[in-house]
């Protein structure tokens, strides 16, 4: 029935011998006997060797419990095997299930894969989240379709050339430099390489299939390679040192000079004019307004607006580029004032009453800022070159950036709104100002900001050295309450509201305020180290 070494576990030919020999083997064996009885849902021995021997897949999720794969020795029907999270290290087992096509062993610890060299008909293959460092037993693996190897601790690919039929193959979180061995992959349709050492993509530039790579955080800084693809769909290249992709600073400047000055409409309606002519639009009705606000309300009047066209005409230039490399550098350039200014103004719009979302779809200067400053990118460090046609759309991105504000484009009607009159911004680019409004427009619209929180007018009119320490207790909004403790600060706090120190640990101190509002007491966790209060709390 079994052949036993000492020292060793039995060998049995059946799982229905290895159940009834439960007691005498390795516990680590029992508990993958255990295992298997449970997903066969039956105590009976040759019950559960009846049920497993005609499985073809057997999935086993996070049990823990699971180390030694001895009694799955004998299911060789298995052409799909899962087992997650648990705690294997020897695969040997399994060097005999030569159908398997599926093999899923993501969280074990796993370092020699020598005993999946045999398994020729694998297709998919996933060992995430292991101690793989040698990938030579997979060099036989040529039928891989898919295969995911994500935090390992792989530097050297070498052994992946020879898998010539790999489709999506990832790579992430590992150790790797060199590319080289992926020049082979010529079917690679999805790649994923992120949190490595990358610098060099040049070894890519052959594999043409790929339309989706991850190459987040690495240390890339030439782009070059990527341009000889233009089937990119997906493309994350965020956390890499890319030279020269940046706002240039006269771009910069010119922002500046222009994000108060009131546009001039006949200027404003010739960009506009020249711009639908590029995307090949008749002249539409432009209507003028003071502020983004008023500009929604027009909207709202409007009873035929047609298509809208804010895509099409804020990506004037993108042809200079795959679509999917252009956007992927769109998010990469982002000008984050103007990210910010868009987030705050949409958001209080919003609570205004207006949704300047997916069906009012507009274009910022801020938008056209950075869709100049990509095209200028491309010419300079990726040696793209002009058209007659790209130049003329490139001359239109400019206009409209010096003599627009917020733009909503559409067939038949196109709003243009005018700059704002005041505009403040903290060290860190959020809208920032003291007793007055952060961003106001000429017909009074306005906003109040705090180091790029939103206030209300009943704050944001008042200069924070008079703020009233008392509005804290009766505050409900987190975040307002830790704009006011900042602003008001911890001497103001402590003396006007009798704040009593209850206890405090390193850098900690807990503070408790009588509130005179609701009855209920306020705790303060003040962080001294960095003078960074924290929010005040009720309980």
């Amino acid at each position: 029935m079994f052949q036993q070494k000492p020292n060793q576990n039995p060998t049995f030919s059946s799982f229905a011998d290895w159940c009834k020999n439960k007691d005498s083997i390795s516990k680590e064996a029992r508990n993958t006997v255990k295992a298997l009885l449970r997903y066969a849902r039956t105590s009976d021995c040759y019950e559960a060797e009846r049920i497993l021997s005609s499985c073809t897949e057997i999935s086993i999720y996070s049990y823990r419990d699971i180390s030694d794969l001895s009694p799955l020795s004998t299911l060789t029907n298995l052409t799909t095997l899962i087992l997650c999270h648990g705690r294997i290290s020897d695969l040997s087992p399994l060097s005999n299930l030569t159908n398997l096509t599926t093999l899923i062993l993501y969280g074990n610890s796993l370092s020699d894969l020598s005993p999946l060299s045999t398994l020729t008909n694998l297709t998919k293959l996933n060992l995430t989240g292991n101690q793989i460092s040698d990938l030579s037993p997979l060099s036989t693996l040529t039928n891989l379709t898919e295969l995911y190897l994500i935090k390992n601790q792989i530097c050297d690919i070498r052994p992946l050339s020879t898998l010539t039929n790999l489709t999506k193959l990832d790579l992430g979180l590992n150790q790797i430099c060199d590319l080289s061995p992926l020049s082979t992959l010529i079917n690679l349709i999805a790649l994923n390489l992120s949190v490595n050492q990358i610098c060099d993509l040049s070894p890519l530039s052959t594999l043409t299939n790929l339309t989706e790579l991850n190459l987040c955080n690495n240390q890339i800084s030439d782009l070059n390679p990527l341009l000889t693809s233009t089937n990119w769909i997906k493309l994350a290249l965020n956390g890499n040192p890319i030279s020269g992709l940046s706002i240039p600073r006269s771009l910069l400047d010119k922002w500046h000079t222009l994000s108060e000055k009131p546009i001039a409409p006949q200027k404003a309606k010739k960009a506009i004019k020249s711009a639908y002519a590029v995307i090949t639009k008749a002249e539409p009705e432009i209507i003028f307004c003071n502020s983004p606000y008023a500009g929604l309300a027009s909207l709202d009047a409007c009873e035929s607006l047609g298509e809208p066209l804010a895509e099409q005409l804020s990506e004037l230039t993108s042809k200079l580029l795959s679509t999917g490399l252009w956007y992927c550098l769109c998010w990469l350039i982002v000008f984050q004032p103007g990210e910010n200014i868009k987030q705050q103004l949409s958001q209080q719009l919003y609570d205004d009453g207006f949704y300047a979302g997916s069906d009012y779809i507009y274009i910022t200067p801020e938008d056209l800022l950075s869709e100049i400053a990509l095209t200028e990118y491309c010419i300079s460090k990726l040696g793209c070159v002009l058209n007659p046609e790209t130049e003329e759309a490139f001359h239109c991105l400019n206009q409209l950036f010096e003599h627009c504000g917020w733009i909503w484009a559409y067939e038949n009607v196109c709003i243009v709104c005018d700059r704002p009159t005041q505009l403040f911004l903290d060290n860190e680019h959020r809208l920032h100002a003291e007793g007055k409004p952060a961003i106001q427009f000429s017909d009074g619209y306005s906003l109040y900001s705090y180091h790029g929180v939103t206030l209300p007018e009943k704050y944001g009119k008042i200069h924070p050295n008079n703020w009233q320490s008392q509005w804290i207790l009766s505050e409900e909004n987190a975040e307002l309450r830790r704009v006011l403790i900042q602003g008001i600060g911890y001497a103001r706090i402590c003396q006007e509201l009798a704040a009593q120190e209850l206890d405090n640990w390193r850098e900690y101190t807990l503070l408790k305020i009588d509130n005179d509002v609701d009855d209920e007491p306020v705790y303060l966790l003040k962080m001294t180290r960095n003078r960074v209060w924290g929010v005040g709390c009720r309980v």
